[in-house]
C-alpha cells in the first residue's frame, strides 16, 4: 500500500512537468511586476525642487510613490576631488564623490555635509520633506493659518500665525511677491517667532493697488516642510489703531484720528461708527460684547453723548471694505450736587 502511493507521482509525470514549467512562468511574472513596482516607486528630479541655496525640497506622496531619488553636490570647484559625505553629521556614508545621489523615503529628510581628504567640512546639502497635511500650525477662527493686518497705507504688515500643538517648528524661507514683479517687498522674522513684519518699498498710497501681494511661508518642523499661502491687497487688509476720545463738555466729547494714521484725513478719511450703553455699577464694561446694543455710523469728530452712559467708537476706512478699529470707550460721568457747607453757630 505504501509503495502504490509512493509511486503514483511517476505515474503523472508529464503532468507533474507540465505544472512545474507554469509554476515558474508564474513565479518569473510575479518578479517581474514585484521589479516594475519597486523602479515605479521611485522618482527622480521631477520630484524635487531648490528652495533656496543648500536646501532643496522633496514632493511627498503619502498615498502613492514613498521613495525619491535626489542627486546632491558638494560644489562645482571640488569636481573631480576625494569627496566624503556624512548623513545628520553622524552617519558616514558609503558613496564618495562630488556628486551622489541619494533616497529619501516617506517624509524622513536629512542633511547631507561634504568633506575633502583631510576630513575638513567643505558645504552641506539639506533635504526636506514637503508632504500636503497642515500640523506645524493651526486653523483658527476667522483668521485662517495666517493672518494678515496693517494700521495704515505706510507699506508695511504684519502677519501672524499659531503653532500647532506638540509640534515645534520655525520658519525656514519667506516669500512675497507681486505678479508684476514690480514690487520689491523685504520680511523678517519678529522677537518671539510668532510673526513676521514686512514692507513693500515701492508701494504708493497714492496710487491705486493692481496686484495682490502673493505670500508663501514655510515652516519646517524636523525634516519636514509646510507651505502656507495668502494673497491680498495691502487695502483689504487695513485695521485702524484705536481712536481717541476726549471730553469737551458734559454732553459732547471729541473722536481723534490715531496717530499712525496717514495723512490728510481729506484724502484718508475714516467713518465711526458709535453706540452707547449704560453700565451696571462694580461691573467692567465691554463694548465689543454688547452687539444688540443700536449703533449709527457719522464723519463727524464731535458727538453727542448722554449723562450716566458708556460711549463706544471705533473706526475703519471709508472708501475700502476693511476691518474695523478695536472699541475705544468714554464714560460721560453724572455731575454730583456740590454740598453747601453748614454754617457753625457761634
Amino acid at each position: 500500500m505504501l509503495s502504490v502511493i509512493s509511486t503514483a507521482p511517476y505515474q503523472s509525470a508529464p503532468l507533474h512537468k507540465h505544472s512545474m514549467s507554469k509554476m515558474f512562468l508564474l513565479r518569473l511574472r510575479t518578479l517581474f511586476c514585484l521589479y516594475s513596482l519597486a523602479v515605479g516607486s521611485i522618482q527622480t528630479s521631477e520630484s524635487f525642487w531648490k528652495l533656496k541655496p543648500n536646501v532643496l525640497v522633496v514632493d511627498v506622496d503619502v498615498k502613492g510613490v514613498n521613495r525619491v531619488e535626489v542627486p546632491v553636490i558638494c560644489g562645482e570647484a571640488y569636481e573631480g576631488h576625494n569627496i566624503t559625505w556624512t548623513k545628520n553629521k553622524d552617519k558616514h556614508l558609503e558613496a564618495q564623490g562630488n556628486r551622489i545621489t541619494v533616497t529619501v523615503e516617506g517624509w524622513k529628510g536629512a542633511n547631507y555635509s561634504c568633506f575633502d581628504n583631510e576630513g575638513s567640512y567643505l558645504n552641506h546639502t539639506l533635504v526636506l520633506a514637503q508632504w500636503s497635511f497642515r500640523k506645524i500650525i493651526r486653523n483658527t477662527p476667522e483668521k485662517g493659518y495666517i493672518h494678515c493686518a496693517t494700521n495704515n497705507y505706510g507699506g508695511f504688515f504684519q502677519c501672524s500665525w499659531s503653532w500647532g500643538e506638540n509640534r515645534h517648528g520655525h520658519i525656514t524661507h519667506i516669500e512675497a511677491i507681486r505678479p508684476d514683479g514690480g514690487s520689491n517687498i523685504s520680511c523678517s522674522l519678529d522677537p518671539g517667532g510668532k510673526s513676521i513684519t514686512c514692507l513693500d518699498q515701492d508701494y504708493c498710497p497714492y496710487a491705486e493697488e493692481l496686484e495682490r501681494i502673493n505670500l508663501t511661508v514655510y515652516f519646517r518642523s524636523s525634516f519636514v516642510v509646510e507651505s502656507y499661502n495668502a494673497k491680498f491687497y495691502i487695502m483689504n487688509i487695513v485695521k485702524p489703531d484705536m481712536v481717541a476720545i476726549s471730553r469737551i463738555n458734559h454732553t459732547c466729547v471729541e473722536v481723534g484720528y490715531p496717530d499712525s494714521w496717514n495723512t490728510p484725513s481729506s484724502y484718508f478719511p475714516l467713518i465711526f461708527q458709535v453706540k452707547e450703553i449704560r453700565c451696571r455699577k462694580r461691573k467692567k464694561c465691554d463694548c465689543s460684547q454688547l452687539s444688540s446694543i443700536e449703533t449709527y455710523r457719522t464723519q463727524s469728530l464731535q458727538l453727542p453723548v448722554s449723562k450716566g452712559k458708556m460711549v463706544c467708537v471705533r473706526a475703519k476706512d471709508e472708501f475700502c471694505n476693511s476691518s474695523w478699529s478695536e472699541w475705544s470707550q468714554y464714560k460721560c460721568k453724572k455731575n454730583r450736587k456740590q454740598r453747601k457747607p453748614k454754617l457753625k453757630m457761634l
